[in-house]
């Protein structure tokens, strides 16, 4: 079975939608992968060929320097560099994600030359069964997509996992709203011609059966969770909490309502610290509050693989999502991926954020964490919590738990290959 991934960034295990793709797949059997990417980057060994359309690229097509996309090289046996630092103008592109750099990108997909022979002759080339990619809201993106399924006619499986096509969001700006619906028009391209399409929450699949008025699965991350749960039976003196992952959406004020409730706990001695580590670009309102002597520090970029090993010398695993208005309608639908290994490492999870939107909800529903949405809520309630060694044991059974019951890779695998099974033979 030859799946093709259409991606921005290409596939690897230290970005977000590579970790995720190659996960859903681990569970399937005699699978081969290749990839068509928007950004430069070493694919993962387990990806055979790698198709890449740059900007660059595009940029010297239109000064007459041949038209854009090559293959790259890929190696089973090349070990992956971790992504690099971005520099000075991609950060500020990526935190200010104002409206023009948006329209300018789409410009530039639109006047350059990358529908080419070059790439024809890759997927002809590669003739995949199938064809596996994201519902992204990036117009130039799902312009690839559907060219690539139109020369190809192959079976199309789209995964969403953003809230990137409702019209529950917060925004004064009339550009972003047109921006927004322009977006949406070449989403609903992509859900349309989509032969199986997934979502990673039940309140998605709510809202995009009822938008694309087709069915849609839900599909989570998965890990093996066949062993027993091995639960940590001593805990470090101070207790460790750790976070790992992205500050974006105002989760780093969450993360310092925790940081400021965890400094009253430790008034009297410090009981326990929270380490938070993130590649995210730091403010100064961001070191201000969560950069807290004796309580709370910031530990920067790391690899997945010592992402593995922090969360196994956890005490306590946190999980993050803001509060606000605005980023609670974007992160209404999401699951964050995040949480699967968080049931596997079998630690007790404290999670602050809003009990309605589908994250925390999920972990209420199953009863899996320490859920707090207010600071005076996550004293008593972690206050309770390092006090109670069997309620942190409790905690972290139960989180392993749910990881068996939802979120096995075995059963995820075998639903993943019944829907190949079935779409590559009709």
């Amino acid at each position: 079975m030859r799946v093709l991934f259409i991606s921005a960034s290409p596939i690897q295990k230290e970005i977000s939608i590579g970790n995720t793709f190659l996960n859903v797949f681990s569970g399937v059997e005699n699978v081969e992968f290749a990839g068509i990417c928007t950004r430069e980057g070493t694919p993962d060994p387990a990806v055979s060929r790698c198709y890449c359309i740059t900007e660059k690229m595009l940029i010297r097509s239109l000064c007459g320097k041949g038209a854009a996309g090559a293959e790259i090289a890929c190696s089973p046996t090349a070990s992956v560099e971790a992504p690099k630092a971005e520099d000075n103008t991609a950060r500020f592109v990526k935190t200010k994600r104002w409206n023009i750099f948006f329209l300018m990108q789409n410009l530039l997909w639109t006047l350059g030359r990358w529908k080419t022979t070059s790439l024809k002759a890759f997927v002809e080339d590669y003739q995949p069964d199938v064809i596996f990619t994201v519902l992204s809201e990036k117009i130039y993106l799902n312009r690839l997509i559907l060219h690539i399924a139109a020369i190809t006619g192959k079976k199309l499986m789209v995964y969403a996992w953003d809230n990137n096509y409702s019209l529950k969001r917060l925004s004064f700006s009339p550009f972003d709203w047109i921006g927004h619906f322009c977006n949406r028009r070449y989403m609903r391209k992509v859900a349309k011609k989509a032969d199986k399409l997934y979502v990673i929450s039940e309140v998605q699949k709510t809202d995009y059966e009822k938008a694309f008025r087709k069915p849609c699965t839900v599909i989570t991350k998965g890990e093996d969770f066949s062993a027993d749960p091995p639960v940590k039976t001593t805990s470090a003196s101070p207790m460790r909490l750790v976070y790992t992952g992205n500050l974006y959406a105002n989760r780093w004020k969450s993360l310092g309502m925790l940081a400021s409730a965890l400094e009253r706990v430790n008034r009297n001695g410090v009981r326990a610290q929270l380490h938070i580590y993130s590649a995210t670009p730091l403010t100064e309102a961001m070191k201000k509050a969560l950069e807290i002597d004796g309580t709370s520090m910031l530990m920067g970029r790391v690899s997945s693989d010592e992402v593995e090993r922090i969360q196994k010398e956890a005490d306590i695993l946190v999980h993050a999502e803001a509060t606000d208005l605005k980023n609670r309608l974007t992160v209404r639908q999401s699951f964050s991926t995040k949480l699967v290994d968080y049931f596997r490492m079998a630690r007790p999870i404290v999670a602050v954020g809003p009990k309605d939107i589908a994250s925390i909800k999920y972990l209420v529903d199953y009863d899996t964490a320490v859920v707090a949405d207010n600071e005076q809520e996550l004293f008593e309630k972690l206050s309770a919590l390092l006090k109670d060694v069997r309620l942190r044991q409790e905690y972290a059974v139960r989180a392993y738990m749910c990881g068996r019951t939802n979120h096995d890779k075995h059963r995820i695998g075998q639903l993943l290959q019944r829907d190949l099974t079935k779409l590559t033979t009709t």
